[in-house]
């Protein structure tokens, strides 16, 4: 990460005439900072002449252009629009004739607190349009989160409000003091929000980052913010890997220190922060180093960057169809999207999706959907009817279905979560098979097992395999083989591959040959027992229980994958919020119909 220093914390010297903008570039450089950014309220004008003086001043000063920043408010009544428009059409040539990488907007607030929904609407509408107008001279708009009840108050509105704009050309600056909530966000929360936890909405917008702002109002003799967890927020930017700029935005109250004080103690606490030499193993990767040591890993993937598909919420269960669409659940809100690879295209598939997790085609090419609300569901893709296939057992509700796979013959094993562990009371945690609608065999159950997760069938039948994985202490983290009977029955079980007392596995497929692409591991603690010794990524373990391959990903959590694509040779991965994709060299497993 770098730091940047932004030029609205001295308007006061800048509008008085005590400091120029020359001279507020000088200090950047002599505090020895990688950037400075730029709000265009501080320009004295936007000639060209004093704009080449500009980029010539960033230049002398070692100094890179790391935001431009125009303030818009397109929650305003249509007809004041175009002025907003207006401003940020020149806040565009502006920064593209600097060279900046980006340039930031706000999506504003209702009037007047007004209909929100069709503020936010309007707003969408707006600012996709600075997201085109940004895009003819190359240059990103990011959206920054804002309070003062404005329309992004918090993670799952930046979310939404990204949805609806849904313009490649938008992306997203973190303010990490201006979600609600938080004790030093501008202005009165919104009514319900004054409890908000601005640090969670932090995780859920993370990944979108491409530039962060740290908000110190008053800093201690350490530089150190009272107010706000940058411990916290700092294991949330690694989690996620961003290696962008952190621009200090400083707003001191009416007693607070002069800039020109208190922001050298604010970079001395971010370099303590970000000067951490993550090249150096932690106790957990040293302990497991010997785990990922003399793997062929070129052998399995053409690639080991992922490709970035799409970024939305959490995201679980993808299934790909005979077309190549990509179908996955996004679970936080209660969705079925469908991703279009050959259009860039998505779209709801489902809404209401009963909290649908793990996916699969069959060879009918129907969908199946384990819905954790309790049922395991079909639907017909041509005329949308559907048709439940499991909810009880032995007249006593499922617990909340995960995960699932077909066998040659087309039944269908799912695997079954929930808290009970007294059969008395209830079904326990299980792997069940559906032989026709309504017709429900158990297969295994707790405490043979202990919290069963991604299923797999191997491509000649013979094998099922089984992710058992629990974060409690002294709990399975493994990935177990049982002899699969032509009665679907199981028989002889033995350890494949155990990633204790890391993460393990939560989701996974097979290729055509018989390897396991499992999702396991994790970047950061969570509060459970589960240790970083397992590395987040896509772990390929050959039948014989080793590890041959593995290619890391990108965010935290990492969940599921499936084969798909022309040739079957390209992995889609669910990550966190990302669907991402990987080429590999072995197809997956083929399946009847798809």
């Amino acid at each position: 990460m770098k730091i940047s220093n932004y030029s609205l914390n001295y308007s006061e010297p800048l509008s008085s005439g005590e400091m120029d903008l020359f001279g507020f570039l000088s200090l950047c450089g002599q505090l020895d900072l990688e950037g400075a950014s730029l709000h265009i309220r501080n320009l004295p004008d936007t000639r060209a002449e004093l704009l080449k003086k500009i980029r010539r001043g960033y230049l002398d000063n070692g100094l890179s252009v790391s935001m431009f920043s125009v303030s818009t408010n397109f929650g305003l009544p249509e007809s004041q629009h175009e002025a907003e428009l207006a401003k940020a059409r020149e806040a565009i040539r502006v920064a593209a004739f600097l060279g900046a990488p980006l340039l930031r907007v706000f999506a504003g607030s209702p009037p007047n607190d007004g209909d929100r929904d069709a503020a936010l609407r309007r707003s969408a509408a707006g600012i996709r349009r600075v997201a085109e107008l940004g895009a003819e001279v190359g240059l990103p708009i990011a959206l920054q989160n804002h309070n003062h009840g404005a329309l992004c108050g918090t993670g799952k509105e930046v979310i939404r409000f990204f949805n609806l704009v849904d313009h490649p050309n938008l992306t997203f600056m973190l303010d990490t003091g201006e979600f609600a909530g938080s004790r030093g966000a501008s202005g009165k929360a919104r009514a319900g929000l004054a409890k908000a936890d601005y640090l969670e909405s932090i995780r859920e917008t993370a990944s979108l980052a491409r530039y962060v702002r740290v908000k110190f109002y008053n800093p201690r003799a350490d530089g150190s913010e009272p107010w706000i967890n940058y411990d916290e927020i700092f294991d949330i930017l690694r989690g996620v890997h961003y290696q962008g700029f952190v621009d200090i935005v400083y707003q001191p109250g009416a007693t607070g220190d002069d800039p020109l004080a208190a922001i050298p103690r604010i970079i001395g606490f971010l370099r303590s922060k970000i000067e951490v030499d993550d090249s150096r193993p932690s106790v957990a990767r040293a302990k497991s180093s010997a785990r990922y040591a003399g793997l062929e890993t070129g052998k399995y993937f053409v690639e080991t960057a992922a490709r970035r598909e799409r970024s939305l919420v959490f995201l679980e269960g993808p299934a790909v169809d005979r077309s190549g669409d990509v179908y996955f659940t996004n679970m936080s809100e209660d969705r079925i999207m469908k991703w279009s690879p050959k259009e860039s295209k998505l779209s709801i598939f489902r809404e209401k999706s009963n909290a649908a997790n793990g996916l699969l085609f069959d060879r009918e090419r129907r969908l199946l959907a384990c819905e954790t609300n309790g049922r395991v569901t079909r639907t017909d893709m041509q005329t949308g009817e559907v048709t439940v296939l499991a909810d009880e057992y032995n007249s006593n509700p499922l617990g909340g279905p995960n995960d699932l796979d077909a066998d040659g013959r087309g039944r269908v094993y799912f695997t079954s979560r929930l808290a009970n562990r007294d059969p008395d009371k209830g079904n326990v945690n299980s792997v069940y098979r559906i032989d026709a609608p309504g017709k429900v065999a158990r297969v295994l159950h707790w405490p043979n097992i202990d919290k069963p997760n991604g299923i797999v069938i191997s491509p000649d039948d013979k094998i099922l395999y089984l992710i058992d994985a629990d974060g409690a202490a002294n709990r399975a983290r493994r990935v177990r083989g049982y002899e699969l009977r032509r009665d679907g029955t199981v028989g002889k079980e033995w350890l494949v591959y155990d990633f204790y007392p890391g993460r393990g596995g939560d989701g996974m497929c097979i290729d055509a040959e018989g390897n396991l692409y499992v999702a396991a591991g994790l970047h950061r603690r969570r509060g459970s027992s589960e240790t970083l010794d397992t590395r987040p990524g896509i772990h390929v373990i050959s039948p014989d229980g080793k590890l041959v391959a593995f290619a890391e990903t990108s965010e935290d959590t990492i969940t599921n994958c499936t084969f798909g694509g022309p040739d079957r040779r390209t992995l889609y991965v669910t990550c966190g919020k990302l669907l991402l994709s990987l080429r590999t060299r072995i197809p997956g497993k083929s399946l009847a119909g798809i």
